[in-house]
């Protein structure tokens, strides 16, 4: 199998120039480094010439993929299809051997999966690093919240993946118009599912951009004890969360779990109270969060993450601080 061609998909999104600008450059040395093939850039745009095309090599290869609906609102899957149908345009369809890229972006990733499965290719995943050897794809993923690095390699025709690229000093000029091709892609996205607007009886602030977490685990031993977390992270203006065997005994809410299968938290302080301290549950935490830890087994193992550790009980404990700071 021939070198792979790498090709960059940048969804219309003008406030994100910087982040596209700094893709283009990242993608170009990707490119270089493995023996300078040709870079195509996909641009989904809504009308030619919305964004002005940028390179900073002439064997850049600068595409318009034109649609009315490429908008910045566009879903995951919208991407995804625009993308394709460009891919299978006369000019890229051609290159059978491709590494997909996505800039960083809320959608990109799930886009990125659905293009892979689309093109019955290979889904990366976010990656942090990556590599061409050849016809080979090597790529660094973050794993557990950025606790563990895990290397992948893929030799399959078709690899998609999403990069959060390091900022780029490269100056990236614009292209001369008849270098920017375009194609006109006749798509109508697929209509919005129906949704039914529910009211949540969760009163708590939201776990998503939380200063503080405090969180409870088995420990706690029953619903009582999350009452008197939530009065805790009320008073402390942070937000409640939980651990997996707490929300399995329906002792806090699913959308308040913290952990692989829950949300992923990047509070500054993250209160953990019987909690013992799983990789599973520690992937939900970001590895810049302070942990402060209360638990009565000396053992449990959120002391070694911990920069703070209370060994205690927490029924003897959080009364006296939740009383101080009401009274404070």
């Amino acid at each position: 199998m021939s070198r792979r061609i790498v090709t960059l998909v940048l969804p219309f999104a003008p406030e994100e120039r910087e982040a596209h600008d700094n893709a283009i450059a990242a993608a170009w040395a990707l490119n270089a480094a493995a023996g300078a093939q040709a870079l195509d850039i996909l641009q989904l745009v809504p009308t030619a010439g919305a964004a002005a095309a940028r390179a900073s090599d002439p064997r850049v290869r600068w595409w318009e993929i034109v649609s009315p609906h490429a908008t910045s609102e566009l879903s995951a899957q919208a991407v995804a299809e625009l993308a394709e149908h460009g891919l299978r345009s006369e000019g890229l369809r051609e290159e059978s051997s491709r590494l997909i890229l996505f800039a960083a972006a809320p959608l990109s990733e799930e886009a990125a999966a659905l293009l892979a499965d689309a093109l019955a290719g290979t889904a990366l995943g976010r990656c942090s690093a990556l590599a061409l050897e050849g016809a080979a794809v090597t790529a660094r993923r973050l794993a557990f919240g950025g606790r563990l690095a895990v290397d992948v390699r893929s030799d399959a025709p078709i690899c998609c993946a999403t990069w959060r690229a390091e900022p780029s000093t490269a100056a990236l000029h614009p292209l001369p118009a008849d270098c920017v091709r375009h194609l006109l892609i006749d798509y109508t996205p697929p209509p919005a599912p129906e949704a039914e607007l529910l009211t949540s009886s969760d009163q708590q602030a939201r776990l998503e951009g939380a200063r503080l977490v405090v969180s409870g685990g088995r420990g706690i031993g029953g619903p009582e004890g999350f009452e008197l977390l939530a009065r805790l992270a009320q008073r402390l203006g942070g937000a409640l969360g939980g651990s997996l065997p707490a929300v399995d005994a329906g002792w806090v809410p699913v959308a308040r779990q913290v952990g692989v299968s829950g949300k992923f938290v990047t509070p500054r302080i993250y209160f953990a109270v019987g909690i013992s301290g799983t990789p599973q549950h520690l992937a939900g935490v970001a590895t810049t969060s302070r942990v402060v830890a209360l638990n009565k087994d000396p053992e449990a193992p959120i002391f070694a993450v911990a920069d703070v550790g209370v060994v205690a009980d927490w029924r003897e404990l959080l009364p006296a601080v939740a009383r101080q700071l009401e009274a404070a």
